[in-house]
């Protein structure tokens, strides 16, 4: 029996989901704690992707929602010429105190992975270690990242993937608050199949 509801879900889309309201309320989750101390465990990320895309010295180099900085700091071991963004000050900031630390030559720049403030085919390498995974929409960061790296450049991602812990962590929580209509789970950019697409 069709109700008057089941005919109204048949003929009407689903709402859109509210990008740039979502993106305000993770960019104020993301600087609400000291995420910067969790992610220095995760500095073996970094280097091992430098070494998985080959980073050679000199090269331009990209870190996208570089959080605190593991790619990028990674990236200037190696004497790439690295930028490395986000759209959180607070963990540019501690990305910046480790550059310095371990005397680092590393910029910085507040920036959107899905609005990257750069011209087309400017860097020879692209990367991001859990960070631009968490993007409300997936398409044009990834649209974004394949614009600034140059034809024949490299991109390098680190994301958690949907059968591991962080996956499972995911899931478990989206059963107890689920995530807005619309959006991609971000550790769909940890399948094949979704890097592909």
């Amino acid at each position: 029996m069709n109700t008057p509801a089941a005919i109204l879900s048949q003929t009407e889309p689903a709402a859109a989901p509210d990008l740039a309201a979502i993106k305000t309320r993770q960019k104020a989750a993301w600087s609400s704690g000291d995420y910067a101390v969790v992610g220095t465990t995760l500095q073996i990320v970094g280097e091992t992707l430098c070494e998985a895309v080959d980073l050679r010295a000199g090269e331009k180099v990209l870190d996208v929602a570089a959080g605190n900085g593991n790619a990028a700091l990674a990236a200037a071991r190696r004497f790439g010429e690295v930028l490395a963004t986000d759209y959180v000050p607070a963990l540019l900031e501690r990305a910046s105190e480790r550059a310095a630390a371990d005397h680092l030559d590393v910029t910085f720049r507040e920036a959107d992975a899905e609005m990257l403030p750069f011209t087309d085919g400017s860097f020879d390498v692209v990367l991001s270690t859990f960070g631009v995974m968490f993007t409300p929409n997936q398409d044009k960061a990834a649209a974004e990242m394949l614009r600034v790296v140059r034809s024949g450049g490299r991109i390098g991602l680190a994301n958690w993937t949907p059968d591991g812990f962080i996956g499972q962590l995911f899931k478990t929580i989206g059963r107890r608050v689920p995530p807005a209509p619309g959006l991609r789970s971000p550790a769909l950019w940890g399948t094949r199949a979704r890097i592909a697409e």
